[in-house]
């Protein structure tokens, strides 16, 4: 028969009154086991009936601990045979889990064939119950004039006893709840510089980047800068130009950046606006705000109390009513990339948000991303780059060494390189000098030596790796296994002398203060990186990624050494991001900024004396597509060992294997899959990991669309 005779009401363990409507609560578990993440019945009591809204977090008993859930639908009937679990308590009555964030999610749980309940952990911070009363409590009394997302931020963080902060006990990240860096005040010297960085910009907010971004609602654009008139700071008033027509319509905005320091010159930037009443309110959202600030930033966003956010790669989650344009700032660089499971990119987490809820979305850089490239060569994002000849007068002028001219070429300084130096750094009555950038690509002192008597690479004794040392006396040690030594012998001729191969940050500094004594070195890398300096004559030498913002721009940038990434497929685009980044610091040619490049790779030399990145990771594409390589298909990482993934890759047929090497829990295999087959592959990829855990088989990590596997 198809049907019972009869239906058996819904009961709860210890004979618990339950709702008379919908007593059936389907809960999602927060639990990091792969086959149990699915929806489990409880039953609602009556009391709750109310409170247990779909959306809503709630705490259970599962497996005899109670555990955080969210309810995902009421239903009249559960398929459970007895009496059901009840629901021990509601968290909050905030419905956090709307319709399109859990389609969100699942859309992203799919995409990289993770679990509902790990990308839950990354899309909704764990909860803070001061601050939520505190959000709810100025919502209440909000004035009817304007959003009240800072003056929610303020009250929230404004008490100093701490409260008791609701988390997963599997896996929640709670690392960040001593830490107080956005409200904290910063240094007095740093404030300054970023108020006067922030109105640098403000003032220049009327450059002309040879496109209206926002022109037409739900846009989908892509476009690539140069320095302009506002050198490395071109996308905040880019950003700004499409953020106010969308703001102008209605409709939020969510803005990412890469990581904390273009959080600070951002919001520098935003706080000059409001002071111009050219902007009302922002809030902020990254992951060096502590559990309360975090927790006050994403209700805000969720309850209207802001309709511009910015932060960092865990707000491309952050729910906002009517999103109307995702602004994705240098989307290429690998702070985007997730390191908790499923590894999702923010990028691809906003191409998705922007399908499922049809909103305009703009990539603003200084390179141009391959997966960014693949969009526009198929249409699905428009090209509103500025033309050739905007684009060579907006640049700097990029010289390389020519060993045929200059007998010096050969140098790690040339003469040419010192002669582009000293003349910016004359005195401050000419306008055209300024600070000069030093980017060099390694820290330390000799990252990579050899021996001065037989040129050999000093390797490890004991894993044959390469040496490193902090001077020429030592000592010596190695980062793979950990060897340290006070001396060093050659293996192959005994010489206990070493020369440099490649030089670090600390022994350029050490070469530049001999030969610019009274000139200011500045040192940016490690722990100790300067968001921005202003705009007085001084030398600052950084390791790639944490070159400074620079007032006015850098008068020359110095790019030392060639600047190789790793052996890995997409190390060229790397490197061609990298040198952009510092390149783009320094002032236009009309402002007199040049740009002495070392490098002898011809890919990265082609794409800084053109300033066209796009037209340089176009023709690399070319290739890329001949051999099916991504971006044109998607590749998976599949680790453990061998018997375990030859297994899975049994079960997905579409898989294509690429590339098979020893790892250290076994093997790692890369294997492609066309782009069409994406869903059903990460689906069945999902489902063979619940079905091994089930049976407490060997689990292989699957990591899909890293950019490293290749």
């Amino acid at each position: 028969m198809d049907e019972p005779l009869f239906s058996t009401p819904t009961t709860a363990l210890g004979q618990v009154p339950v709702a008379e409507t919908d007593p059936v609560a389907q809960v999602l578990i927060d639990h990091p086991v792969p086959h149990l993440a699915r929806t489990f019945d409880y039953a609602v009591p009556a009391s709750l009936a109310e409170a247990v809204r779909p959306g809503v977090r709630v705490r259970v008993k599962f497996a005899g601990k109670l555990r955080d859930g969210f309810v995902l639908a009421r239903t009249a009937t559960s398929d459970h045979v007895g009496p059901l679990a009840v629901i021990e308590r509601v968290t909050s009555p905030i419905t956090v889990l709307s319709p399109d964030l859990l389609e969100l999610c699942e859309a992203v749980a799919t995409r990289y064939a993770g679990t509902l309940p790990d990308v839950l952990r990354l899309a909704i911070p764990p909860r803070h119950a001061r601050a939520e009363k505190a959000v709810l409590r100025a919502l209440e009394h909000a004035d009817e004039e304007g959003p009240v997302g800072a003056e929610a931020a303020d009250k929230a963080a404004a008490g100093k006893d701490a409260a008791r902060t609701e988390t997963d006990a599997a896996g929640t990240e709670t690392d960040a709840a001593d830490t107080e860096t956005a409200d904290t005040a910063p240094e007095s010297g740093t404030d300054s510089v970023l108020a006067a960085l922030g109105a640098w910009v403000a003032e220049s907010g009327d450059e002309d980047h040879g496109t209206a971004p926002a022109g037409s609602d739900r846009a989908r654009l892509a476009l690539t800068l140069t320095p302009g008139r506002l050198p490395g700071l071109g996308w905040i008033t880019a950003g700004l130009e499409a953020a106010q027509a969308a703001l102008a319509q209605g409709r939020s905005v969510l803005w990412l950046v890469p990581d904390h320091r273009e959080i600070a010159v951002l919001s520098a930037a935003l706080r000059a606006e409001i002071d111009r009443g050219r902007l009302t309110e922002f809030t902020e959202l990254h992951a060096d705000q502590s559990p309360e600030q975090r927790w006050t930033a994403w209700l805000t966003g969720l309850l209207g109390g802001t309709r511009l956010l910015i932060g960092t790669r865990a707000a491309a989650f952050a729910p906002m009513v009517d999103l109307g344009l995702i602004i994705c700032t240098d989307d290429a660089d690998q702070s985007y990339l997730d390191q908790h499971a499923p590894y999702p990119h923010a990028r691809e987490v906003c191409l998705l948000r922007s399908n499922l809820e049809d909103t305009g979305l703009l990539f603003v850089a200084f390179d141009r991303s391959a997966e960014v490239e693949r969009l526009v060569e198929i249409g699905w994002l428009s090209d509103v780059s500025p033309a050739a000849n905007a684009r060579r007068a907006g640049s700097p002028r990029v010289l390389v060494p020519d060993e045929e001219r200059d007998p010096y070429a050969w140098q790690r300084i040339p003469s040419r390189a010192w002669e582009i130096m000293r003349q910016a750094l004359r005195p401050r009555g000419d306008e055209t000098a300024g600070p000069v950038l030093v980017q060099v690509p390694r820290a330390g002192y000799y990252p990579v030596f050899a021996c001065a008597r037989c040129q050999e690479t000093a390797r490890c004794p004991v894993c044959e790796s390469p040496l490193s040392t902090q001077s020429e006396v030592g000592p010596f040690a190695c980062r793979t296994c950990g060897y340290h030594s006070e001396t060093f012998t050659c293996g192959r001729c005994r010489s206990h002398e070493v020369r440099s191969i490649v030089r670090g940050r600390t022994r350029t500094v050490e070469e530049l203060r001999r030969a610019l004594p009274g000139v200011e070195i500045v040192e940016s890398g490690g722990e100790d990186i300067p968001i921005a300096v202003d705009f007085a004559p001084r030398v600052v030498v950084a390791t790639t990624g944490a070159e400074p913002y620079a007032i006015g721009g850098y008068a020359a940038g110095i790019l030392l050494d060639s600047l190789w990434p790793g052996p890995w497929m997409r190390a060229s685009d790397e490197g061609v991001r990298r040198r952009m980044r510092a390149a783009s610091l320094v002032r236009s040619r009309t402002d007199g900024g040049v740009v002495y490049l070392g490098d002898t790779d011809e890919v990265i030399r082609t794409a800084l004396t053109t300033f066209d990145p796009a037209v340089t990771m176009a023709r690399a594409l070319h290739d890329r597509r001949e051999l099916g390589f991504p971006p044109y298909r998607r590749i998976v990482e599949l680790a453990g060992a061998g018997t375990d993934i030859d297994a899975v890759l049994a079960d997905v047929d579409v898989l294509e294997e690429l590339i098979r090497d020893d790892d250290e829990d076994g093997q790692r295999v890369v294997a492609a899959y066309p782009i069409a087959a994406g869903p059903a592959v990460g689906a069945r990829l999902a489902e063979i990991t619940a079905a091994r855990s089930a049976k407490k088989l060997p689990q292989v990590r699957v990591r899909i669309d890293d950019p490293r596997s290749l």
